[in-house]
């Protein structure tokens, strides 16, 4: 099966500069429809063929899809691998990241209607907490991204009732999780719903407040993507300390995909 994920253009310095003062002022960006309608139905074909074989259901051990998330993406169909250094994405990966920046990894999601919702939270933990009596960060230090979010959905999702992407403008200056799970503010900022045709794509800041609003339509919400990280933090491709990459994965693959799959430049503390 040949990828039809395109090269994509990356964005001229100037508009870059841009993006990454709002992403950091925000928290999130939204790129608008960028995918094509044949890459769409790539992915999507890819997430419906392996939610349809029992063996990647059945299989613990290897730990292919837990609950709504198709792990590892990548490994399964060279559309999601051709993705993850698909443009303008991966440039503004490294934008924020830095030019030795990896995938952290590649889960697909497949909300199907009433799921439900994994509430308000930030991904992982508080990387930078702060006390009670301290409001927030202070503006002029933007708490450093070290893992950075893409989703794409490949189904329509432009009405509340798919289930959108919703993220707390600004939050990631909380220093906390959310507290209130029912209406979230910062700073008298509330949700924001990514609404977008299929294709559309939207990075974030793993510590700004979001969620996946509930699916109430009668529709599968499907949403590819991927997640990067900067080379300090580990890869989390699952059994972790004994994963090797499949062969088929690198086949093909040139510098620049091979250092984002994880294969580095020797550097500090190895």
């Amino acid at each position: 099966m040949e990828s039809v994920i395109q090269k994509g253009e990356p964005y001229s310095l100037e508009k870059t500069e841009e993006i990454v003062a709002q992403f950091y002022r925000d928290g999130y960006y939204f790129f608008g429809v960028v995918l094509e309608p044949d890459e769409v139905e790539a992915l999507q074909s890819a997430m419906e063929r392996k939610n349809a074989n029992p063996k990647m259901h059945d299989d613990d051990e290897g730990d292919h899809i837990r609950g709504i998330s198709m792990m590892r993406m990548f490994e399964y169909d060279i559309n999601f691998r051709d993705l993850i250094v698909r443009e303008p994405f991966i440039s503004m990966a490294e934008a924020i990241l830095g030019d030795d920046c990896h995938l952290m990894s590649q889960n697909a999601l497949r909300n199907c209607p009433e799921e439900k919702s994994g509430g308000w939270h930030v991904d992982d933990f508080v990387h930078f907490p702060l006390s009670d009596d301290v409001p927030r960060h202070d503006p002029r230090t933007p708490p450093p991204c070290f893992i950075l979010n893409l989703l794409i959905p490949v189904t329509d999702v432009e009405t509340i009732e798919y289930g959108p992407t919703e993220f707390v403008p600004g939050s990631h200056y909380s220093g906390r999780q959310p507290t209130n799970q029912d209406d979230p503010t910062f700073e008298g900022r509330g949700p924001v719903s990514m609404l977008t045709k299929a294709g559309g794509a939207y990075m974030f800041h793993n510590q700004v407040w979001h969620r996946g609003a509930p699916n109430t339509s009668d529709q599968v919400r499907c949403v590819g993507g991927m997640v990067y990280s900067k080379r300090f933090i580990s890869q989390r491709f699952y059994p972790f300390l004994n994963y090797k990459m499949p062969d088929p994965v690198l086949d093909g693959a040139d510098e620049r995909m091979l250092r984002v799959l994880g294969k580095h430049k020797k550097g500090a503390y190895g």
